[in-house]
């Protein structure tokens, strides 16, 4: 092999190069590749990286605009609003509305019963009862009447009349509960029926 080089009078001069001299780089042109010093490995281009459709990285502003100062950032999902539907109660099963009424007429029976028992242990408790007999002995006189108002207030008396009210609360509400649900279904063709608007929770 031969290389050019330049005399001190400016005129080329050329020279053989022998195969065993190293070269400018450290390496003989009779060497073989890869014999020499280790080639470290190429490095691997990072993979790419892949979004959900319509997803940007923080930081990124996908049209370029630029918020403006003072407007406060608006959350995308508090623009969609909630799905509603508007139906309407063709029929009710009278069996059902009378099982809820009667259940619902138990409840308000054993409130019913439990006031007056409460009122009754306040008033007994405070002496309105002793007071409204002497009132009335003093109005009506002791020796010309037998009213008294202490047995005519009398707790089982008093407890037994609300424990008959709640009976009678109990079977009242259940047949009218059913008499409405029977009405309601007749009712229905005339007026359509009650709507009733179904909506997402918010």
């Amino acid at each position: 092999m031969t290389s050019e080089t330049t005399t001190e009078s400016g005129a080329p001069e050329i020279s053989e190069i022998s195969p065993a001299a190293p070269t400018p780089i450290g390496r003989r042109l009779d060497e073989p590749p890869g014999s020499g010093a280790a080639v470290p490995p190429p490095v691997p281009a990072p993979p790419p990286v892949v979004r959900a459709p319509g997803a940007h990285a923080a930081g990124d502003n996908p049209r370029g605009e630029t918020p403006a100062e003072g407007i406060p950032a608006v959350d995308p999902k508090s623009s969609i609003r909630p799905r509603r539907a508007r139906l309407y109660i063709a029929r009710i099963n009278p069996w059902s509305i009378v099982k809820v009424g009667f259940m619902l007429s138990v409840a308000l029976a054993v409130v019913i019963v439990t006031a007056v028992a409460a009122t009754w242990w306040a008033l007994d408790y405070s002496g309105t009862f002793l007071t409204l007999a002497r009132t009335a002995d003093d109005i009506i006189g002791a020796g010309t009447t037998s009213f008294d108002i202490e047995a005519l207030f009398a707790f089982e008396r008093v407890f037994g009349a609300a424990v008959v009210i709640a009976a009678v609360e109990i079977v009242l509400v259940s047949v009218l509960a059913g008499l409405f649900a029977i009405l309601y279904n007749l009712t229905v063709g005339i007026t359509g029926g009650v709507e009733v608007t179904f909506s997402d929770a918010v």
